[in-house]
């Protein structure tokens, strides 16, 4: 890239760093729900204890709807269970119900629909809409269409829908003492999608339902009230400043006839009827359906096609998922072998210890292992993530280590960099193992008991009492959070509020549990408890009990009970309170969704949690915390194997920094001229990337697994993006630059690692031919073609000398790093699909 050249894209980006960063918020919000293509299913999920339950009417079956195909003939009806035990079955045409675990689909709707005219239909579904803005479940709709049919007038069925709201008080927001002000306010907001109404608007139409109304000219019911403003609604219809009014109703409307008529759905738990059918409705805007269509999708589940084979583009899309970025030979690989014998290739392959490396670094310093400082744990951590043949241990825990999180950023364990290359090294050791065995050696790891203050932790005396942190923590971020989950990972309602898992009485009792332990050694003296004579290796050995310190007295924590103990017995309690929050029914959809967001998407469906939840629960043998079938059921569910539209929105992630670099120097095989990847402390937003493994601010990541940008439409659209808290207009411009000069540079300590164009510069003379060889390795072939022809034009705008070879040499390369700037600077690629 000619001087001239990276001027002009200093000032350019520079001044469209905040609509880029915009515009990853475009994105995300504008990606919905599920998609068109799926590969195989996820292959471990519990067994069904009992057959489809079978009537001339109706069947029932033992899992939720996503994990079927049904199949309509002229003979038959063909339910087919994809994931379970339930089998291929074949069903009457006279069947009219099929019943799933999570919803039932009413076969007839769509005929009892049509009894009633299409306009009346209208009406009945928009009451629904004004009322409790939810989209309307089928078995309620076919009861409705029949009392209308009875008799009853649309104002009288709107007065029961208000009776109905005020007993759903805490979700509808009725009340049967609430005021005709307050009654108003909720019709606004569902009927013309104001939350904040004029109450100049609020005065009037409230007017009419007060006492006295008859002296202002007219008198409402609630329920006429209803119908005037559904009626009002519909005449902005055209309208340049209000037509959004009638177009958001008419949106809400046609996504309710998809849900309950075409589809026929209804929830089996009336809560979630309610709930889930507000959620759905209130992803609904004037201008985008694709969100609540795409939560449809995820309910009713999606074809499964078994990709044996899969394309060079499905490869490339697997392994952003899988890996730290797609290379050439792996694509190839995987499109040879398929998905699932590359997994199991994966599984077997052997972990590189970061210790080891750690060791060899410090027998060449002068103080040895004191000497060691986080950089050469960078250095390792880099050289695998480029080089590791073990890219799916590599990749997972990364994402583990931003669950079970320690870092450098803590003064205390800085001083360990040699134990904090061990506790990486843990993460990568039980990454395909168990995940009792991993919590088990995260709790015990000296640089966890440093980072969480369980180390040298006393028990109680006199006014002493046991440090709390590590015992919080366990729960709220390694195993259970701090709400009770169903399995598809939503929370648990009581009395219209989510359950908390435990109170300050279980962290009182569970703290008891990790005291008396403290740093490996020999021995277990008073000395060796407080770090004196310390053994070489105690950075990295994991923590010993010593009875003297550890808790007698009777432990209770989360239904558990340890008995007052005579003499101590540290390891006895740790296994207890290990094994009952391993157990405990929140783990498998606590771990299972924040795994997903890591590895595939940040707005997981409720099914595609509860598949990966049922993988952890039962690995199809019968074992919980089988890791490798966790891995499994989320990289070959349907929902990560579909090929995704950019338009669908909820699908996908904001590529982190970290993943964003190692995408760029895997796909370009970059080297180390010393050797040693010397990359070090990216964590400056305007000079570096805002982030730098190991190294977050605080036990809760970089980012919390629930954020949600403000003001965003991502906010809008009910959706979270984890990544987006650290992304703000000062890091996007300085990722921008830092790739600038990165591209053709290379980076880290004296541009010790740089990237390997030797094949690429060959397509320099046929753009279109090297835009297409970035656009697969980086971005899986999901390129626009409007992104594609403008960075095109770009490299054709670099013209290629006929003088000397040297300069030529020099355009063919700016063409390459214009190719590669323009693709990782643009939005479509910060949006990991």
């Amino acid at each position: 890239m000619t001087a001239a050249n990276r001027q002009t894209f200093r000032v350019t980006f520079k001044k469209c760093s905040w609509i880029l960063y915009l515009l990853i918020i475009g994105i995300l919000s504008a990606c919905s729900g599920q998609n068109d293509e799926a590969s195989t299913p996820s292959p471990a999920t519990s067994k069904y204890q009992a057959p489809p339950i079978i009537s001339t009417n109706s069947a029932s079956f033992n899992g939720p709807r996503s994990n079927y195909t049904v199949k309509f003939t002229s003979n038959d009806i063909n339910v087919i269970d994809n994931v379970g035990s339930d089998g291929n079955i074949f069903l009457a045409t006279s069947v009219e119900l099929l019943k799933f675990t999570d919803i039932s689909i009413d076969l007839a709707i769509a005929k009892t629909s049509t009894s009633i005219g299409a306009e009346n239909l209208n009406s009945l579904i928009e009451l629904y809409i004004a009322y409790f803005n939810r989209v309307p479940d089928a078995a309620g709709l076919s009861y409705w269409i029949d009392r209308f049919k009875a008799g009853m007038t649309l104002d009288q069925i709107g007065e029961s829908f208000y009776a109905a709201g005020v007993v759903y008080s805490s979700q509808t927001g009725y009340t049967a003492t609430m005021s005709n002000s307050d009654f108003v306010r909720i019709i606004y907001k569902n009927v013309l999608g104001r939350p904040s109404p004029d109450q100049e608007g609020v005065d009037y139409w409230s007017g009419r339902l007060d006492p006295g109304c008859e002296t202002r000219g007219a008198c409402e019911t609630r329920g006429t009230l209803v119908q005037k403003m559904l009626n009002s609604a519909h005449t902005f219809k055209g309208d340049l400043t209000y037509g959004w009014v009638a177009q958001l109703l008419d949106n809400k409307a046609s996504v309710s006839k998809e849900f309950s008529v075409l589809q026929g759905i209804s929830y089996i738990d009336p809560n979630d009827s309610v709930t889930k059918g507000i959620t759905i409705a209130s992803t609904i805007t004037a201008t985008d359906t694709s969100v609540a269509k795409g939560l449809i999708d995820a309910l009713i589940g999606l074809p499964v096609v078994n990709i044996s084979q899969p394309s060079p583009a499905q490869s490339a899309r697997f392994l952003q998922q899988s890996t730290f970025g797609a290379k050439s030979t792996d694509i190839n690989t995987i499109s040879s072998t398929g998905f699932n014998n590359w997994l199991n290739s994966q599984f077997s392959a052997p972990q590189t210890l970061h210790r080891n490396y750690m060791d060899k670094i410090a027998a060449t310093l002068p103080k040895g292992v004191s000497d060691l400082n986080q950089n050469h744990f960078f250095e390792s951590f880099w050289q695998q993530a480029i080089n590791g043949e073990d890219q799916l241990r590599q990749r997972v825990a990364f994402a583990l280590s931003q669950i079970l999180v320690v870092s450098f950023q803590d003064s205390g364990v800085n001083n360990y960099p040699r134990g904090v290359a061990a506790y990486y090294d843990t993460l990568n050791t039980h990454a395909f193992a168990n995940y009792r065995l991993l919590l088990e050696a995260v709790s015990l790891h000296p640089v966890m008991g440093v980072y969480l203050t369980s180390l040298r932790n006393q028990k109680e005396s006199g006014t002493r009492v046991p440090d709390e942190n590590y015992a919080r923590e366990v729960m709220q971020l390694f195993s259970i959070g701090l709400y009770k989950l169903n399995l598809d990972g939503s929370y648990v309602i009581e009395n219209g509020k989510p359950v908390e898992t435990y109170s300050n009485a279980d962290i009182t009792g569970l703290a008891k549990v990790f005291t008396g332990w403290s740093w490996a050694g020999p021995d277990k003296t008073n000395t060796r408890f407080f770090g004196g004579t310390p053994d070489p290796n105690r950075d990295w050995l994991p923590m010993q009990g010593y009875p003297t310190y550890h808790s007698t007295s009777i432990k209770t924590f989360l239904g558990a009970t340890i008995p007052a103990q005579s003499p101590a017995n540290p390891e006895a309690s740790l296994k207890i309170a290990l094994d009952t929050l391993f157990n405990h029914p929140n783990v498998g959809p606590f771990l299972a969704k924040q795994l997903i967001q890591r590895l595939v998407t940040s707005n997981p469906s409720p099914q595609y949690i509860a598949r990966v939840a049922s993988s952890f629960n039962n690995n199809g043998q019968g074992v919980r915390g089988d890791m490798k079938a966790v891995v499994k059921a989320i990289l070959l569910d349907v929902e990560a194997r579909n090929d995704p539209s950019l338009g669908n929105a909820g699908v996908g992630k904001l590529r982190e920094p970290v993943l964003r670099l190692s995408s760029w120097l895997r796909a370009f095989s970059a080297r180390s001229t010393s050797g040693a990847y010397r990359i070090t402390n990216l964590d400056d937003p305007l000079t570096g990337l805002a982030q730098t493994p190991m190294r977050s601010p605080s036990v809760f990541n970089f980012y919390r697994p629930g954020y949600v940008p403000p003001n965003s439409g991502i906010a809008a659209a009910q959706l979270v993006s984890p990544e987006m808290q650290i992304t703000a207009e000062t890091s996007v411009v300085g990722y921008l630059n830092f790739m600038r000069d990165a591209i053709p540079n290379g980076m880290g300590s004296s541009r010790d690692v740089k990237a390997d164009y030797s094949v690429f510069t060959p397509l320099a003379t046929t753009p279109d031919q090297l835009v297409d060889k970035v656009n697969l390795l980086l971005m899986a072939n999901q390129m626009s073609s409007s992104l594609r022809s403008q960075i095109i034009a770009a490299v054709n705008s670099i013209s290629i000398p006929t003088s000397t070879q040297a300069a030529i040499d020099t355009a063919k390369l700016n063409r390459v790093y214009m190719s590669v700037y323009l693709t990782m600077a643009s939005p479509e690629y910060l949006v990991q699909k």
